[in-house]
């Protein structure tokens, strides 16, 4: 129809718009990027605490296009495009092409997708694709018209696994779905036991030599687990503040989602009592179950700081839905007003995309050239490492070529060392490693409209 080629093109400019917009917003990487150049340029079953999957596919973007910008944010746009394509298709199953195509569009009420995945993100870029398919492949299994086979099954069982593995968190999403699925007797009598058991098993094929490789390194796989806050606290307490760090996260995710549906319930008169489509109540029950156990599990575990992004896997449901819940209750007129205002939000975010780059937190005006041309005037034969991916990845970039690596990377390192500290420990970074070490002084790095101290210290 000319109208789903409308949608798809449009969805398919926009991802080239960005791709090229990436150029407008400065010259330098910010930290995920920066972290996706330095650990993609080879392969390796782990890397660090972030899941492989993003790594391995940006190595082979890098192989196609080389290690520079353009592969960077190719690989990350049209996985946002990929995206977006999922949620339609599975929308279309049911709706007609505008609602379908104003639901994805609702996806800018999120600013985790609408800001930061545009801005910064990669790894939860990648999460949002794989949640959306792993969606889009269970919706077909549970509600009528999919053609069911085991095949099916097995697709939707690798889904997951390579969900896992591109962001931990996406584990949830399908224990979510299984939840949802067992509470309701439609979906019970579409459970194939035997589809479920290939599903598992082709999820713990995808999982198992990455988990491997956690096994055997686990300080470095589990290196982000502080951010958690676990406290071994009282029960009530840890209840208490888990499930209220939890309840604010929500709101913080969706809160542009409940604005907008506080304003239609209040300002309209429901003409009958919702009826979703299937699609729209497998996402319901998907959220709410996954809500469940993260009120159950999180608390328990002694978790009591909880970042909104972590909800990316589940919650980023509640847009598409409240979007064709807007549609179902305001007809017409409303979906005009709504298409307006969503066009508006998502022309604002790429209007200010540019302008987040060079200022707080300035990473990709970052003053990378003159620290790159003074250390390959001053110390040409040197190795260079730093505690610092955003300053390694910066740094191949300016300078490929060179022996740049991480501190976690580079046990037994002989020779001149070139020490890079952004904390003003370039002398200790060095005496981890059991070497001696000169200090250089600081290097300026002026980061946006701030100037960051650099620390050097040489080892020769």
């Amino acid at each position: 129809m000319r109208s789903d080629r409308a949608w798809i093109g449009l969805i398919l400019a926009w991802a080239v718009l960005q791709l090229a917009w990436r150029y407008a917003q400065g010259p330098w990487l910010e930290l995920d990027e920066a972290e996706a150049l330095y650990f993609a340029r080879h392969f390796a079953w782990g890397y660090n605490a972030q899941p492989p999957l993003y790594f391995w596919l940006q190595a082979g973007v890098f192989a196609l296009f080389g290690e520079n910008i353009f592969a960077l944010a190719l690989l990350k746009n049209a996985l946002l495009a990929l995206a977006a394509l999922l949620l339609y298709a599975m929308l279309r199953r049911w709706r007609p092409p505008f609602e379908a195509g104003l639901a994805v569009a609702g996806l800018g009420l999120l600013p985790q997708i609408l800001w930061e995945a545009q801005r910064a993100l990669t790894h939860s870029v990648l999460a949002i694709t794989m949640a959306l398919l792993i969606m889009a492949l269970a919706e077909r299994l549970l509600n009528p018209g999919g053609r069911v086979t085991l095949k099916s099954w097995i697709a939707l069982g690798l889904a997951a696994g390579l969900g896992a593995i591109s962001k931990w968190n996406v584990a949830l999403l399908p224990v979510a779905i299984l939840t949802a699925a067992l509470l309701r007797a439609e979906w019970r009598a579409r459970l194939d036991p035997r589809g479920l058991v290939l599903a598992l098993g082709a999820a713990l094929c995808v999982l198992a030599v990455p988990g491997w490789w956690i096994m055997r390194n686990f300080e470095r796989a589990g290196a982000s687990l502080h951010k958690l806050e676990i406290e071994e606290a009282t029960l009530p307490s840890k209840l208490a503040a888990g499930l209220g760090s939890l309840g604010a996260a929500w709101i913080a995710f969706l809160g542009l989602v409940i604005l907008l549906v506080l304003i239609v319930a209040l300002t309209t008169r429901a003409p009958r009592r919702w009826q979703p489509d299937p699609a729209s109540r497998l996402m319901i029950g998907t959220m709410l179950a996954g809500a469940g156990w993260l009120a159950v599990g999180l608390p328990l575990f002694g978790v009591t700081e909880v970042a909104d992004r972590w909800l990316l896997p589940i919650a980023l449901f509640a847009a598409p839905v409240a979007v064709l819940w807007t549609l179902d209750r305001m007809r017409a007129r409303g979906g005009r007003w709504l298409a307006g205002g969503l066009a508006a939000l998502w022309l604002l975010a790429i209007a200010l995309l540019p302008v987040s780059g060079r200022i707080e937190p300035g990473y990709r005006a970052a003053g990378f050239a003159p620290l790159a041309s003074w250390i390959e005037a001053a110390h040409p034969g040197a190795a260079v490492l730093t505690d610092s991916g955003w300053i390694a990845g910066n740094l191949i970039l300016a300078l490929p070529g060179r022996d740049i690596r991480l501190a976690e990377e580079a046990p037994g390192l002989e020779g001149p060392v070139l020490w890079l500290a952004r904390d003003g420990a370039a002398q200790a970074l060095a005496a981890d490693f059991g070497r001696m070490a000169a200090p250089q002084g600081a290097r300026a790095l002026q980061r946006g409209r701030r100037e960051e101290a650099i620390d050097v210290a040489l080892s020769p």
